[in-house]
């Protein structure tokens, strides 16, 4: 068989290609794909069963499996630790599995290739592998996962700066991401209607601009319920994106626009505000914007300014319109300005 010499961390590992029967490979239980829902059972719980349950829940080993029955079987080996329990490639297994329960006496789909680990090799650089393929990569596991496999490093004994000098972070930003994750293990999870739904890993960007926000941080502080509130925000769709958590304080600074919020839903509680914080909405936020500019305008500006028949028309239009808006709302009001 082939044999393949790579640089892990610079550790050198030979690895070697063979041709292995996906049922007689165990999967990985710790493989952050499966997530919140593995962890809630017994350890002794954990089993091959369990984890093929779970990921073959997931729409992506189906389509996985689609694509195997396309393709003739599976093209990228998967890596196995000498024992038998697969490092990478959980989801490849399971969707060939399927594969060849659906095709019995297709020869295709009764092996697939795998790159065995040496016996020798440390679980520590098993992980380093793992990261290199998954934390970097376009393929690789989805925030939330990533997430989990740094606070598995952590885990195992590596120090945040560590974690993030390997991995081209910021010891600041492990630090974000592990909170985010742990944030969604405590609060969203266990409200969550069905927690084994891979749909949820798409909300882990909420709460990691949550761990970002200094302020709503520095409010959670201040209300101890505020992280299960925004869980259950997260939960019923009145917080839906990123871009929402980032205007969040805003809401949350106003007592009526938080209650809104509750009852409502974000899009009333942000009219509150517009109605009440003219700086609100998008016309005067840009008008004050100008205004503050045009206040700073430097020497230089006003030099160039003088001579220049195109400014002067610019700042005059901008004077005019302004003029118009005031004398036209006074009319309505049945005054003059």
């Amino acid at each position: 068989m082939a044999k393949y010499k790579r640089n892990i961390q610079g550790v050198p590992v030979e690895l070697e290609l063979l041709e292995v029967d996906p049922d007689a490979v165990v999967l990985d239980s710790t493989n952050p794909r499966l997530g919140f829902s593995i962890r809630q059972l017994e350890p002794e719980e954990r089993t091959d069963a369990a984890c093929t349950l779970l990921l073959t829940s997931q729409e992506e080993v189906e389509q996985l499996k689609r694509s195997i029955l396309l393709s003739g079987g599976v093209q990228e080996p998967i890596y196995l630790r000498p024992n038998g329990v697969v490092a990478e490639g959980n989801r490849r297994v399971v969707a060939m599995r399927l594969a060849k329960e659906e095709r019995p006496n297709d020869p295709r789909f009764k092996t697939m290739p795998a790159w065995m680990i040496p016996e020798a090799t440390p679980e520590t650089t098993v992980q380093d592998l793992l990261n290199e393929i998954h934390l970097g990569s376009v393929r690789g596991w989805a925030p939330y996962e990533k997430a989990l496999q740094l606070r598995a490093l952590l885990t195992g004994g590596l120090i945040e700066e560590e974690v993030a000098e390997r991995y081209r972070m910021t010891a600041r930003e492990v630090r974000q991401h592990i909170a985010a994750a742990d944030f969604m293990d405590r609060e969203y999870f266990p409200i969550a209607d069905d927690p084994t739904n891979v749909e949820h890993r798409g909300k882990y960007s909420y709460f990691l601009e949550f761990e970002k926000s200094t302020r709503l941080k520095k409010r959670a502080e201040a209300e101890a319920d505020l992280p299960a509130r925004f869980a259950r925000w997260v939960k019923t769709g009145k917080v839906a994106t990123g871009e929402r958590v980032r205007r969040l304080p805003k809401v949350l600074d106003s007592k009526e626009a938080a209650r809104l919020l509750e009852v409502a839903g974000f899009d009333e509680a942000e009219e509150y505000l517009k109605r009440e914080r003219p700086e609100e909405q998008e016309l005067y936020a840009l008008m004050e914007k100008a205004r503050a500019r045009v206040a700073a305008i430097t020497l230089g500006e006003l030099s160039e300014l003088k001579s220049s028949s195109e400014r002067i028309a610019i700042l005059t239009g901008l004077r005019e319109a302004v003029d118009a808006a005031l004398n036209a709302a006074a009319r309505l009001n049945g005054g003059e300005a």
